[in-house]
């Protein structure tokens, strides 16, 4: 799909949303439909970068003649910015499989080691070979106790390893300590054992730089291991053996340079993320075959399921809570650290969408909550992997106000571990979900966000 054709999606998916509570589904010329109900919403709100079969809101990634992105803040243009640090080189595409995290690529070595950085703990490093494994659940602290908030904002993948620090420098001084991308099988492995680690390997080289942690999101298939009639970067992989073995690749590469926390796949039950359509028992298989590979590599990273759409149950989607119940009735149980769900609000807010997304985590009967309990998870925490609001379909103070509130909420809930927001910077142009304008100008929640979390 073309870049103009992206735009165009998303600029009508909260539409659609909206029409599918009435039972209407929008149908977009050169686009393909729009499913009804919330899960329109969700898929327009992704960025995924350097791929022409992305969903709706993947933006073309751009730069000017100084090497800095279009649509992305200079080095000078936001509040207490200084001039950014010099870039790492670029990685080159290996076709080599990854080495393992005593082993890093040349990148990596003109930084100090992750745990050089104050106020951040040192990442365990593999196991030696032969060594046993234990596959125990890590421990995840709720939110006001881990102070783990960030931004999913996957369009870092594209940009230019100074603008990537910049940025990252900028999240830290407003109190962020953790960003959330994707490690995209179909890009990082797009023939069968012929790799290209380059865009993650300048993200993670960045994020260690400024002394951050990432959650990367194992997702995205290749051709070659998707199901037959499965189509685009999203397909379901036909062998949860062969996901296993990627996830451990991204773990085995990155799990001691900045990634403490791997979660499986990005909104799995809706079908512009699950192609060809949902289907719980096989995203399970894969979150099984998923944690068993990374717990073997990196024994106390967090592994967390996949952020959920906040979806209707239709024929190409399922709701949250169904989705998850049948997770566990897959077997997904003891297969995840943290449970990720993507409580999208807009344009209500948190503190009144009692039965809507935000209300599932544990207001509705039943919920991700009540799911957790009785299954003996009550433990465990729920991770926000993404929320926020776009400026194009509300207000300026009502983005403030969905922020402010969900924050404060999570911060307030034992049993929110981690809170991403959805998204650092708008892109081509467009009043999306960012904190910051397309010419890198604070909107109002930027300093509202800030005064809460810094």
């Amino acid at each position: 799909m073309s870049s103009k054709s992206r735009r165009r999606q998303a600029s009508v998916a909260v539409g659609a949303a909206l029409l599918g509570g009435l039972g209407v589904t929008l149908a977009i010329p050169g686009c393909g439909p729009l499913g009804t109900g919330a899960e329109s919403m969700t898929a327009a709100t992704r960025h995924l970068y350097a791929s022409a079969s992305a969903t709706a809101a993947d933006p073309s990634n751009q730069q000017d003649g100084a090497g800095t992105a279009v649509g992305q803040p200079s080095p000078s243009s936001l509040p207490g910015s200084g001039s950014p640090s010099s870039s790492p080189a670029s990685a080159s595409p290996s076709d080599s499989p990854p080495p393992l995290a005593d082993s890093p690529s040349p990148i990596f070595s003109a930084f100090p080691t992750f745990s050089a950085f104050p106020g951040f703990p040192a990442l365990l490093t593999p196991p030696s070979p032969g060594a046993s494994v234990s596959a125990s659940p890590a421990a995840t602290a709720p939110l006001s106790a881990s102070g783990l908030i960030g931004f999913a904002a996957a369009e870092l993948l594209g940009d230019d390893p100074s603008v990537q620090l910049q940025q990252l420098e900028q999240m830290k001084s407003m109190g962020m300590n953790t960003v959330r991308v994707d490690a995209d099988w179909s890009i990082g492995e797009p023939s069968q054992g012929s790799f290209d680690w380059s865009a993650l390997d300048r993200v993670m080289a960045s994020v260690q730089q400024a002394g951050m942690t990432a959650d990367l999101i194992i997702d995205g298939c290749p051709p070659w291991a998707a199901v037959a009639g499965a189509s685009g970067q999203f397909g379901q992989p036909a062998s949860p053996s062969q996901f296993g073995a990627w996830a451990a690749a991204v773990a085995a590469r990155y799990g001691s340079l900045g990634a403490d926390y791997f979660e499986i796949w990005n909104e799995p039950n809706i079908s512009q993320f699950w192609s060809p359509t949902p289907n719980p028992a096989a995203y399970t298989a894969d979150l099984v075959a998923a944690y068993a590979a990374i717990k073997a590599t990196a024994p106390s990273s967090v592994v967390i399921s996949a952020g959920l759409s906040p979806a209707a149950n239709t024929s190409s989607s399922f709701d949250p809570v169904t989705f998850f119940g049948d997770m566990y009735a897959d077997g997904a149980q003891g297969s995840f650290d943290a449970v990720g769900d993507h409580p999208y609000t807009f344009p209500a807010d948190p503190d009144t969408d009692s039965q809507g997304a935000w209300g599932e985590m544990d207001q509705t009967t039943p919920s991700l909550r009540s799911l957790m309990i009785a299954h003996g998870d009550d433990a465990k925490k729920i991770w926000i992997t993404e929320f926020g609001a776009p400026t194009g379909d509300v207000t300026d103070a009502q983005q403030t106000t969905e922020l402010t509130q969900a924050i404060t909420a999570a911060k307030d809930t034992s049993w929110i571990g981690a809170f991403y927001i959805y998204t650092w910077s708008d892109q081509d142009g467009g009043a999306g979900f960012g904190l910051l304008d397309s010419n890198g100008n604070p909107k109002p929640a930027y300093t509202a966000v800030a005064a809460l979390t810094s």
